[in-house]
């Protein structure tokens, strides 16, 4: 039979026609994409709130004091979201379904919440909140990480990923912020400030609850790794507007099937050396991530507000939060369109600038104004070079060994965060030393970075695969 050779090819998906439309119509034709990882957004924001509260923003708390000084308290959800993260590892492309894995990280959020409304006043429940929400947190960052690329059209995965992960953690910490800063003491209501906790982890573990049961669609490469292609088609039909088999839908199965084919040629040996160039690049990246946020940033930024003010007041919190989420915000439209390496680039650039500056001018009080404009601005950076780091997660690994990878970068920010969420400098040297050397790490990270990171924005997982298996990568 006689081949068109201008027939399209998985290749050209990226560039197809289709695929050159206004923003607007784009992000309705693919929303169910999202709509499949809804439920994956709102536990994350759960554990956004969870990582804001450990980290001391948690200052109407009646167990600040435990928060601060009980290494149980301290460890109890980054050791939750390990042990979910490895769990999460074993379940991803193993189960016959995702499902299942999403509604149970939803059930632990809402139990968590239920115990923060109801046991407030306990430190045992408060624990066991937090090891429930962290579970859960791990449970489903693997299998969702791992799987949102495929999920994805190319022309809206790094906008996808971007969303469900980076902005959803994000917001959970604007959340936690927002409500400690508006809270006072003084109220004289009812309610305690934990319980507020509680409230808003019970509305997000019903919507994610709901998410989970309705909207959830398999990954269309889990199932062509089982040889059901019919069922890929299927899950492609629901992932995209309108829901038909569309000559769009059979380019993307192509695209999914040269993805499983080029990755069952590739033994387990091969798998697991391809993956150390980008398992190394993503570890330098997300460990800056977790030293954005750490007890001695909050540190840093009560101590620099508290010397301009008579009394302290939670706005600067405010402010703090809104600029990490907007850094975030600004630069999701830029994944698909401007790219990742760039944003990436400049983030961690302005980022190690600002922390270098404000550890120069931390402690000095005539100019402790500049130091508090300098954190916030940090953080608005910090949030976008930041971004790019989901999207790397899904694209950069084998498909062998991507949840055992992906895994192990989730938890070595966690041990990150964890370390440094247990050490609170007890004088101002020690928080300078720190920003000098997250400056120092960051300015590394941007030059290495110039020669290492690959771009990959229109690529296909293939493609984009391939790019992060070479040490360097010049394109942008």
């Amino acid at each position: 039979m006689a081949t068109d050779k201008y027939a399209p090819t998985p290749q050209d998906s990226c560039t197809a026609p289709g695929r050159r439309r206004s923003c607007l119509s784009r992000c309705y034709k693919n929303q169910p994409q999202w709509n499949a990882l809804g439920s994956v957004s709102f536990i994350l924001i759960s554990g956004g709130m969870s990582l804001a509260w450990g980290v001391g923003f948690a200052v109407h708390s009646a167990h600040r004091d435990e928060l601060l000084m009980t290494f149980h308290m301290q460890v109890s959800w980054y050791a939750a979201a390990t042990i979910g993260a490895v769990l999460g590892a074993l379940c991803t492309h193993r189960l016959p379904c995702q499902q299942p894995v999403y509604i149970l990280g939803s059930c632990l959020v809402l139990v968590s919440g239920i115990l923060f409304l109801t046991c407030h006043e306990q430190p045992a429940a408060i624990i066991t909140a937090r090891y429930l929400d962290g579970l859960a947190n791990g449970l489903v960052f693997v299998p969702a990480m791992s799987t949102v690329g495929e999920l994805s059209v190319c022309g809206m995965r790094g906008l996808l990923a971007s969303t469900v992960e980076q902005l959803s953690c994000n917001t959970g910490i604007l959340l936690q912020l927002l409500y400690t800063a508006v809270w006072q003491v003084d109220w004289n209501v009812t309610i305690a400030a934990d319980q507020v906790h509680g409230v808003l982890s019970i509305l997000l573990g019903v919507v994610a609850l709901a998410f989970a049961s309705t909207l959830c669609v398999e990954s269309p490469v889990s199932l062509l790794l089982r040889s059901n292609e019919q069922q890929a088609v299927a899950a492609l039909r629901h992932l995209q507007r309108p829901y038909m088999v569309t000559s769009e839908t059979l380019l993307q199965l192509d695209e999914h099937k040269l993805y499983v084919a080029t990755n069952r040629g590739l033994s387990l040996w091969q798998s697991i050396r391809m993956g150390v160039p980008p398992l190394l690049k993503l570890l330098a990246h997300r460990s800056l991530n977790a030293l954005c946020l750490t007890l001695v940033v909050w540190s840093a930024l009560y101590e620099t507000a508290v010397q301009l003010l008579t009394h302290f007041h939670a706005w600067p919190y405010v402010i703090f939060g809104v600029m990490r989420w907007c850094g975030c915000f600004c630069v999701l439209l830029l994944m698909d369109t401007t790219g990742r390496k760039k944003p990436t680039l400049f983030g961690c650039f302005s980022c190690g600038s600002l922390a270098l500056a404000f550890a120069t001018l931390f402690g000095r009080t005539p100019h402790m104004k500049a130091a508090l404009g300098l954190l916030f601005s940090l953080q608005f950076f910090a949030g976008l070079g930041q971004t790019a780091s989901a999207v790397y997660l899904t694209e950069a690994f084998p498909l062998a060994i991507k949840p055992q990878y992906v895994a192990l970068v989730y938890v070595m920010e966690l041990l990150l965060r964890l370390i440094f969420c247990s050490f609170a400098p007890s004088s101002p040297a020690g928080i300078v030393a720190y920003f000098y050397v997250l400056g120092g790490l960051s300015m590394a990270f941007f030059f290495l970075g110039i020669f290492c990171l690959p771009e990959t924005r229109r690529t296909t997982l293939t493609e984009a695969q391939q790019k992060f298996s070479k040490w360097f990568n010049k394109d942008f």
